[in-house]
């Protein structure tokens, strides 16, 4: 993955979790935690990303930032809902994301 897919990456994953630690986003990336706060800070020019140290602290996206809309249809939403009840692991991570991303703020995982 290059640099600007990588960073993409966080944006979509932050928009989908909120907040996350550069520790979960290197392992989830697979880059050292060195370049994931190299990214975090150039993403912080464009987005609305911070970090917070300490306990509790980690990666953030403001509240407000909502790039995307609804585009899924309810049979897109339930074909996905569906193989996130059976994958694991990085698959089902990646799959909550999409679902929350396109469509299902109001879907119960």
């Amino acid at each position: 993955m290059d640099t600007a897919h990588r960073r993409m990456e966080i944006i979509s994953i932050l928009s989908s979790r909120g907040h996350t630690t550069m520790r979960e986003l290197a392992w989830e990336l697979e880059v050292s935690r060195r370049t994931i706060m190299n990214d975090v800070i150039v993403l912080s020019f464009d987005y609305p990303v911070y970090t917070k140290p300490g306990e509790g602290g980690g990666v953030f996206i403001t509240e407000n930032y909502k790039p995307y809309t609804n585009t899924l249809t309810l049979t897109e939403q339930k074909t996905l809902c569906g193989l996130y009840d059976k994958a694991e692991g990085k698959e089902k991570e990646i799959l909550f994301r999409i679902i929350h991303k396109y469509g299902a703020d109001k879907l119960k995982i």
